[in-house]
């Protein structure tokens, strides 16, 4: 007994150090993987730093070649045609909107120091009218202003403007270029650029700016070039005198401890200091060491328990049972092994089906998103990628140095998209040298969506061409707030990218000039159309028609003659669809449907001949559903005087148009009509069983004004609602038994379609 508890008392504690080591060697790994994220993160955004930094001097750079402005830069006085010249070249830059369109900009203006002017795409005046009138800064910071202009001390440095705009709720950092340092000779003009201070600390989303975290960026020469929420008591020479030997310092400062990171740009030598939490405080370690202390005691108690009573028995039952759950663990990995590794290729099946608009009900799409994890997104968009590594030699493909195969150089693009996009990044591949993106972001982000793409972009283009000498061109859509219309991206984004060049890499749909020569009708939404159709997808159907309308009637004017052929052609692909009808489609039905193909070519008529086309192939049971819940919804609601077509869409999701056509479709009658009929057999039914007064019997069925009801009621009965319970009590006074039709006195209820059962048989 004595041995058999030794042996398993000395098994307990070897499990027990392997427990020790193990949680050691997690908690190091877990820090080592905290820093590198924190140090990754901020790389990524300091090459984003240091690209808007380009972007000012290839602005810069722009201006030096525009001949006017280098005859106004070295103009040594006022006298014509200086301001001439002036007011010319600020109509040249109203047009140049470069610097706005990529950087988190205020304003930007450029400073003569020869003629003290002030020059933006919107004045060209003096700096003293520019300080005082426009700019309306305090009258003792000019000094101030003046030698941030002139002095070189100044120059290349995120300077702080709250003196300048005290009573201003936001903060401003001014940045100013001297043009003489980019090797033009007499350049005497200095070019300042003006940001929110929250828009760049949003360039840098590694730092948590709501609390004690800072970040500093400094030169070679220990000059400090940007600072946001740095306490005043640190200095460039005393972060440079930190120790980063284990890839962070700890430091405290006014009383505070602060974990600092730090990253030497190889492009611009700039050091880039950040903090963030300490490891403990963010992963919440002492909870965590509290629960290993638990586990470990309560390990230690129920072991000795277990070698209490195992040391009682054969040690065999426990061997095989520790064999039995070797295996149970085995098979769980290996199965969860099979099913991380088709998620990928489930997910890229999911978005190639989305783009392509093969997703035929809202139930699939919304398994999809929920599958994707993009359930709580508010925006959807698409990026359509092309890369050439021989761009302008069309002739031969060809692969870039050191790349063996094309399996090769598409892992390489499929990794730099999830290291430029992040993870997971849905996307898929229609052809060779091609991908499309599935994007999706929050309400607050959509507006900001595509400034940030094109960012990325750049930067993603930078880095394939610098490595692989690769060319990236993308194309983007228009927002969508439905996953069910991303294909439209989809479409848009494909076009979008046909306009792209050497000079602009990335360009938006909406940016397209619509061409009124051409009609919008490519073969991609005749397929789209077909499927739809075949499908029986009715909302689709309505969308892709509200696509194309808005296309060509909306943001086009087509001459009379294009817009026939484009109606022909949507009939031509009509036609494609009707000959594709199962045998077993309804012969009257489909009689019908081909007589109209017959009648004068509308827009109006191609959409009736799609939906009906439509209901031909379809499955009836999602319709009927949906009666019957418009049934329900119409009994519980026609008191409500706001009840119409738009409100009824609203409710349930669909489409006017669509809601409309059903209705007639099943009904007989438009709604207004079928409304108008419920409300009067109502107020028939309470004239003949209540004593309502005739003042409150037109708000008790749902209207907001007497006369209408009138009207209303006349045109249905014949008579007023007065003179009908006239009739009414003076049929009861000569026969109480008359049965309910005798005692309208030959005013009989409106007929009224079976569709809804609930209606009252008068």
């Amino acid at each position: 007994m004595l041995k058999m508890v030794t042996s398993y008392s000395i098994f307990l504690l070897i499990i027990l150090v392997l427990f020790i080591f193990l949680y050691r060697s997690t908690i190091n790994n877990a820090r080592d993987s905290y820093d590198q994220q924190n140090e990754t993160t901020l790389i990524s955004n300091a090459e984003l730093f240091e690209s808007d930094l380009n972007i000012m001097e290839v602005y810069c750079r722009q201006l030096l070649q525009n001949d006017t402005f280098r005859k106004v830069m070295n103009y040594e006085n006022t006298y014509y045609p200086f301001t001439e010249m002036g007011n010319e070249l600020q109509n040249s830059l109203a047009t140049n909107v470069y610097a706005e369109a990529l950087l988190p900009l205020k304003e930007s203006f450029v400073y003569f120091p020869e003629t003290d002017y002030v020059l933006n795409p919107t004045y060209f005046i003096s700096a003293k009218r520019f300080y005082s009138w426009i700019q309306k800064y305090p009258s003792t910071e000019k000094e101030m202003w003046r030698s941030y202009m002139t002095e070189p001390e100044y120059e290349n440095r995120f300077l702080p403007m709250d003196q300048f705009m005290p009573n201003y709720s936001e903060k401003y950092y001014m940045y100013i270029i001297d043009l003489n340092d980019l090797y033009y000779m007499d350049a005497n003009a200095k070019v300042c650029f003006i940001f929110e201070q929250d828009k760049m600390a949003d360039l840098f989303d590694c730092v948590q700016m709501d609390g004690d975290n800072f970040l500093a960026v400094t030169a070679e020469d220990d000059s400090t070039v940007l600072t946001i929420n740095t306490p005043n008591s640190i200095s460039a020479e005393m972060l440079d005198s930190l120790d980063f030997n284990k890839g962070y310092a700890e430091v405290r400062i006014d009383g505070q401890n602060f974990t600092l990171g730090k990253y030497v740009s190889d492009n611009t030598s700039y050091s880039y200091y950040f903090s963030f939490p300490p490891y403990k405080a963010a992963a919440g370690l002492g909870g965590t060491q509290l629960l290993f202390i638990f586990f470990a005691l309560l390990a230690l108690l129920t072991g000795g328990c277990l070698v209490y009573y195992f040391s009682r028995r054969n040690v065999r039952p426990i061997i095989e049972l520790g064999q039995e759950l070797q295996t149970a663990v085995e098979v769980q990995k290996n199965l969860q092994e099979v099913v991380d590794s088709q998620r990928p290729i489930i997910c890229t099946s999911y978005v190639r089906q989305l783009l392509s608009g093969t997703a035929t009900s809202e139930d699939e799409v919304t398994y999809m998103e929920n599958y994707l994890g993009i359930a709580d997104s508010s925006y959807y968009n698409v990026l359509y990628i092309v890369y050439y590594n021989n761009f302008g030699d069309n002739t031969e493909i060809t692969l870039p140095g050191g790349v063996e195969s094309m399996e090769e150089l598409e892992k390489i693009i499929e990794t730099a998209l999830e290291n430029f996009f992040g993870t997971p990044l849905f996307y898929f591949s229609p052809s060779d040298r091609t991908y499309s993106v599935l994007l999706h972001c929050s309400e607050e982000e959509e507006k900001d969506l595509i400034l940030k793409i094109n960012n990325c972009i750049l930067r993603l283009h930078d880095y394939l061409l610098d490595t692989y000498d690769i060319w990236l061109f993308a194309g983007i859509g228009r927002n969508t707030d439905s996953l069910m219309n991303v294909w439209e991206c989809y479409q848009q984004a494909s076009e979008a990218v046909s306009y792209t060049t050497k000079n602009y890499i990335f360009f938006p749909y909406e940016f397209i000039k619509k061409d009124s020569n051409v009609f919008y009708y490519p073969p991609e939404i005749s397929t789209k159309l077909i499927h739809f159709i075949s499908t029986g997808n009715t909302p689709q159907v309505l969308e892709l028609f509200n696509l194309i309308h808005q296309e060509n009637i909306e943001e086009r004017t087509l001459p009379v003659n294009l817009l026939k052929y484009l109606l022909s052609d949507i009939r031509n692909t009509l036609l494609k669809a009707r000959f594709a009808l199962p045998q077993d489609a309804e012969p009257e039905a489909v009689k019908v449907l081909d007589e109209r193909f017959n009648e004068h070519l509308t827009f109006k008529l191609c959409e009736d001949l799609a939906l009906s086309l439509c209901n031909l192939f379809g499955n009836k049971e999602d319709d009927n559903t949906l009666s019957s819940t418009i049934e329900k919804y119409i009994k519980e609601n026609y008191k409500d005087p706001s009840l119409g077509l738009n409100k009824i869409s609203d409710e349930f999701q669909i489409s006017e148009s669509y809601f409309s056509h059903m209705f007639k479709e099943k009904t007989g009658v438009n709604f207004s009509t079928y409304l108008e009929n419920i409300r009067m057999t109502e107020a028939a039914r309470l004239i003949k069983e209540t004593d309502i007064s005739l003042n409150e019997l037109y708000i008790a069925v749902g209207y907001n004004n007497s006369n209408t009801f009138r009207r209303a009621f006349k045109k249905v009965y014949g008579v007023t609602p007065s003179a009908m319970r006239e009739k009414i009590e003076q049929s009861l006074d000569r026969n109480a038994q008359r049965n309910s039709r005798d005692i309208f006195g030959g005013f009989n209820p409106p007929e009224m379609p079976r569709l809804f059962s609930y209606l009252p048989a008068l």
